[in-house]
């Protein structure tokens, strides 16, 4: 384990967008309908590299799972732990994300 790393449970999300800014924009749209504003810090949007952008947050066979799972979308959105990951009907079926589910992770705490 990564010296400043912390184990959380990450939420994962995936969909087909153009490019990184139109997920994010989606992702913030969709948290800020039930009240909830998303900040950058508690996201992390992953368009290319994502096996070795998700190693950083998840063993190798939680990777394997998660590329797997998202099959033919080409984004891939973590949520950190945040008031948006504790609603269990996040995000809504009308949704340009879905769920792909919720993995047991790292995250880098600020030293």
């Amino acid at each position: 384990m990564r010296e400043n790393a912390v184990p959380v449970l990450i939420t994962v999300l995936a969909g087909t967008f153009t490019n990184q800014a139109a997920a994010f924009y989606a992702l913030r749209s969709e948290a800020e309908k039930i009240g909830i504003d998303l900040a950058p810090t508690q996201t992390d949007v992953i368009r290319e590299s994502s096996e070795v952008r998700l190693a950083h947050y998840f063993r190798p066979a939680i990777v394997a799972r998660i590329e797997e799972a998202r099959g033919e979308d080409d984004t891939i959105a973590l949520l950190f732990p945040s008031p948006l990951t504790a609603l269990p009907a996040f995000p809504p079926e009308d949704s340009a994300l879905r769920l792909v589910g919720r993995f047991a992770g790292l995250l880098d705490q600020p030293t």
